[in-house]
């Protein structure tokens, strides 16, 4: 039994590793010397939504490896503030403030409100995913419980007329979710990035202008 779990992850690896190497978007990222290709989701979802227009204190949740805040900085104004957190450590990119930890805990929010000198944020993103199990249901449980949290998080640092972005998995609490932010938020969208691969549940929930 465990030879074939063994067998089954090598092959689950070596499949995603090919399809990275022959994949556009993963091409785009090593040309324009991204460090993921997740870089071209929030390509699609700015390009559509335009959600870095006047941002200006910026905060990318779960940034490792760093794709993201690479986008943004190159796409934000200068005299614009980025900050990226994650339990990993990310390597430092120009013009942004990292913390590593845990976005819930007190100690980056002390560090978050330090950083802010008292200004809330205009647009948080969140590209994060838990450790993923063999089973989609558990999946988006886990995923969910981890949105609503990046919510919770948005009450207390968000500006009015900021936006969210949050990576979910499609599953019967998206619609719930989708709901409550509506009666938040001016605009709330359902939205797939091209980047995104065609066989995955992810999907991204963009709420646009906090009431």
């Amino acid at each position: 039994m465990k030879k074939n779990i063994r067998a089954k992850a090598t092959q689950s690896s070596t499949k995603w590793v090919g399809r990275n190497a022959n994949d556009k978007f993963s091409k785009l990222a090593k040309q324009n010397h991204f460090r993921s290709r997740a870089a071209y989701k929030l390509d699609d979802i700015n390009k559509k939504f335009k959600i870095l227009k006047g941002a200006k204190f910026i905060l990318d949740l779960g940034a490792a490896p760093g794709s993201w805040l690479q986008y943004i900085s190159r796409f934000s104004k200068a005299n614009s503030l980025l900050i990226g957190v994650d339990l990993k450590e990310i390597e430092a990119i120009k013009n942004t403030k990292i913390i590593e930890g845990d976005f819930t805990s007190s100690e980056v929010w002390g560090k978050l409100d330090e950083m802010l000198s008292g200004n809330k944020l205009n647009l948080i993103c969140s590209d994060m995913a838990p450790n993923t199990s063999g089973t989609r249901s558990m999946n988006h449980i886990n995923i969910m419980s981890l949105a609503e949290s990046v919510f919770l998080f948005s009450e207390n640092f968000l500006d009015k007329k900021g936006s969210l972005v949050i990576k979910l998995f499609e599953g019967n609490k998206t619609k719930e979710f989708f709901n409550k932010l509506r009666l938040h938020f001016k605009e709330v969208h359902f939205f797939k990035p091209e980047a995104s691969y065609k066989d995955s549940s992810e999907i991204f929930i963009i709420a646009i202008h906090k009431i």
